[in-house]
């Protein structure tokens, strides 16, 4: 009796065991059960890229690189909070989700949560690298051949992309094999992966996910299988197949053309070396698309909440406060109306409260999705055309004050009850305008008698908008016409001031 209860006890063991048992895992101890194991060769140090061209990209053989002096030269440690710091990243969605499953609608930003949670999810993330995170990621020494980075036409090109893969907790990178024309280069910035390698060129058998697990038998069938250190690459051949675990890591991708091996060892292949460092510049077939300006808004005041600490959180009366003293918005403002705090704290904080919890804080950036993010960008847009035209009405409003004044000057000098004129008129200027002008010295009086003797002639050139004003909220044509009232003694010009809202570079905290 007691022989049979320890049977059953051993089969409800092993069945849990075989229950809970990744289907990475899986793959892989079959393998190693009846395959072929081969071994991955390694750098110990990045070769030259003359040297790796000819005699690595070529062989057509895994093997791994160690770069983590380069990795790590600009960025130490690559963490989840740092990849947060941007604001687009809640606009991010991984390749391999289904949109129209709301558990699986996750942004970039839920990832990054799950990788300091340690937290597995069914999927992976994996997307194109966001273009703002390119200045921080170094182009390797060993791809720093000058024809490699820039390619004399498309069909050239070696970079096809490079793709950011986020994996938490022991979330699995899926079994696929690799075209024939690409090969793959896996580099770990943070965590230890796991990767198993089958080389399917010598195989009569298409092997997939659904056939590991099926077949009985793997008999000369070669595999590797190895994990990758923090700042260590893996190289993916043409051909080959690929799964992994991610084990709570990110990683990149890089996407490679296929290189044909010379002839002959005695014709190799030329390398110019470049002295690009980063991948900011690289000749990608497949660039990130993604427009910020579409959602500006929303991505600008992700900075509000302090990324990455997240620590700040704002009912609508104190986000209109936090907005009042936002010197990028609050110097545009001449007047705060009624209808423009209406706007503020009621329309745009109810925009930006997307759970609706009556707090903006970082909760309500984990609700962006695919299924809602044309919505947000349609209201944004619409609160951003009111905002632009209340600014337009004030400053038109302003235009034809001066524009009356400058009549009443020329007729009548600036004597008397003019100057009281005068006076209020600069009561009335915001306090951002008062304070440049007390900045350049300036004396109004006498530049309205400047203008009473000489008339204004119409505007040539523009001058340069810094990155750090207010033209964030303005296009380029008209981001400089806001401040010409300031200007114009310098510039004896037709005043006018007809901003239009636009974000074409949001405020945020590069990597």
């Amino acid at each position: 009796m007691s022989y049979i209860l320890l049977l059953l006890l051993l089969g409800v063991v092993t069945l849990s065991s075989a229950e809970t048992s990744s289907t990475f895992d899986r793959i892989r101890e079959r393998l190693e059960s009846s395959g072929k194991p081969i071994t991955v060769v390694g750098h110990a140090e990045a070769p030259e890229a003359a040297s790796y061209l000819n005699h690595d990209l070529t062989q057509n053989v895994p093997h791994k690189v160690n770069v983590s002096n380069q990795i790590t030269k600009s960025i130490r440690e690559w963490t989840p909070r740092l990849l947060a710091l941007d604001p687009t990243c809640p606009y991010y969605f991984s390749e391999k989700t289904d949109a129209s499953k709301p558990e699986e609608d996750l942004n970039l930003l839920s990832y990054l949560l799950g990788i300091e949670s340690n937290k597995t999810l069914e999927h992976l993330f994996i997307s194109i690298l966001p273009a703002s995170y390119r200045n921080a990621v170094p182009l390797l020494s060993i791809f720093r051949c000058h024809h490699l980075v820039y390619p004399t036409s498309t069909s050239d090109t070696f970079f096809h992309n490079v793709k950011l893969i986020v994996g938490p907790g022991s979330t699995e990178l899926p079994f696929e094999q690799q075209s024939a024309t690409h090969s793959q280069l896996f580099c770990s910035l943070s965590g230890w992966p796991q990767f198993v390698l089958v080389n399917s060129a010598k195989q009569s058998t298409t092997f997939n996910q659904e056939t590991f697990l099926s077949q009985e038998k793997f008999d000369n069938v070669e595999f590797a299988s190895t994990n990758l250190a923090p700042g260590t690459c893996l190289y993916v051949p043409p051909e080959w197949i690929v799964g992994g675990q991610l084990n709570n890591s990110i990683a990149l991708s890089y996407i490679l053309k296929k290189i044909e091996k010379p002839r002959s060892d005695d014709e190799p292949i030329a390398c110019t070396t470049t002295g690009e460092t980063t991948i900011d510049n690289v000749d990608f077939d497949i660039d990130d698309k993604f427009n910020v300006t579409e959602i500006g808004l929303v991505v600008y005041f992700y900075q509000y909440l302090n990324p990455p600490m997240f620590d700040k959180q704002f009912d609508s009366k104190e986000f209109f406060q936090q907005l009042q003293s936002d010197r990028n918005i609050s110097q545009l403002v001449m007047k705060w109306t009624p209808e423009l705090t209406d706007l503020i704290e009621k329309t745009l904080f109810n925009r930006l409260d997307l759970n609706q919890d009556g707090q903006f804080s970082i909760d309500d950036y984990f609700e962006v999705k695919r299924s809602n993010l044309l919505e947000i960008q349609n209201h944004v847009f619409e609160i951003l055309e009111k905002l632009r035209m209340i600014i337009v009405d004030q400053y038109q409003e302003l235009n034809a004050t001066i524009t009356k004044f400058t009549e009443q000057v020329r007729a009548a000098g600036v004597e008397g009850t003019t100057s009281e004129t005068l006076d209020a008129l600069i009561d009335e200027l915001p306090d951002a305008i008062k304070t440049k002008l007390a900045e350049k010295n300036v004396n109004v009086k006498v530049a309205i008698d400047k203008v009473k003797q000489k008339k204004p002639k119409p505007t040539t050139t523009k001058q340069r908008v810094r990155e750090d004003d207010p033209s964030v909220f303005f296009d380029e044509k008209q981001s400089d016409e806001v401040g010409s009232i300031v200007n114009q003694e310098d510039e004896e010009e037709e005043i006018t001031a007809e901003p239009v809202a636009n974000i074409t570079e949001p405020h945020r905290t590069d990597l």
